[in-house]
């Protein structure tokens, strides 16, 4: 909607490492991208890994083979898990791992699958449901040249992940689980997949038409998280239809003033497969919207 100024790291729903595969490898970066590659195949050579290295420099070896034949698509949502190790060298210049987190062996970690994107997403993509793999990631898709904020990896050192993908999920799937567990029953759900649920009636209410300003209080978030977004708070935002993502205005047009409901978009009629700031690609949103006059 509005152009808001929001920390992404208060949004961050899809676990520890996000943030950090969003480096790309430049031409300066090079030279450290060719130290990373030989510390990852002499570390990997050390453990007996056989697995094999992507163009990028990340090396993916399965360590065990679940039973599914489910395999992530780009686009998909997947739910796994990991613990991280930095590689670095000891006394003896030896490549070894360094214990640094293990948080999210236990608790689950989401991610929206761009197949376009290097890094853990090159891992998960060669994985079924169930499946755990070792994933060597280069520094420029782990914690760059500045090392993690803790000091426990250091500034241009790759790392090791212990992976296991739990699930994967299309969008509906994701859309359809989420109002399940919220109790929300769709009033309509459009061929644009658009599920649109009136919370709020007022049949003397004026309906909207293309040519009007409306007035708007509306809350979004993405269906991983608590935390709005984007929010009109008490106040209003004005806009004609058609100036916004498809699947907003298309709610909006439904609503008569006076009344209130919740509209759940696809990626496809919100912001695709680029997102757009704190939202990420292919991500499926919510929004509560209040339509309070049209003018």
């Amino acid at each position: 909607m509005r152009k808001r100024t929001v920390s992404i790291f208060s949004l961050l729903v899809l676990g520890g490492l996000t943030a950090c595969q969003q480096n790309d490898v430049t031409s300066s970066d090079d030279s450290i991208l060719q130290s990373n590659q030989a510390d990852i195949q002499s570390y990997a050579t050390s453990k007996g890994l056989t697995g094999s290295m992507t163009n990028t420099g990340v090396y993916v070896a399965l360590t065990k083979t679940g039973t599914s034949t489910v395999t992530p698509a780009n686009g998909q949502e997947v739910e796994f898990n990991y613990s991280i190790y930095a590689l670095v060298r000891n006394s003896s210049n030896v490549v070894v791992d360094s214990f640094v987190d293990s948080t999210y062996t236990t608790k689950s970690s989401y991610a929206y699958l761009v197949a376009t994107n290097a890094g853990l997403t090159e891992g998960l993509l060669r994985m079924h449901e169930n499946d755990q793999a070792v994933v060597l990631l280069p520094s420029a898709y782990a914690f760059g040249t500045t090392g993690s904020s803790d000091g426990k990896v250091p500034p241009n050192a790759p790392v090791r992940l212990n992976v296991t993908l739990k699930r994967i999920r299309t969008e509906d799937q994701q859309i359809n689980e989420y109002m399940t567990a919220n109790q929300l029953t769709p009033t309509e759900v459009t061929l644009s997949g658009l599920r649109f649920i009136k919370t709020v009636s007022n049949p003397t209410g004026i309906a909207p038409t293309a040519n009007q300003t409306l007035n708007v209080r509306y809350r979004g978030t993405l269906l991983r998280s608590q935390s709005a977004f984007d929010s009109t708070g008490t106040g209003t935002y004005g806009f004609t239809l058609g100036q916004s993502v498809p699947g907003f205005d298309e709610g909006l047009a439904k609503l008569k003033v006076g009344e209130k409901a919740i509209l759940i978009l696809p990626s496809k009629i919100g912001y695709g497969s680029a997102g757009r700031s704190v939202i990420p690609p292919y991500a499926p949103m919510r929004f509560d919207v209040e339509l309070v006059s049209a003018q």
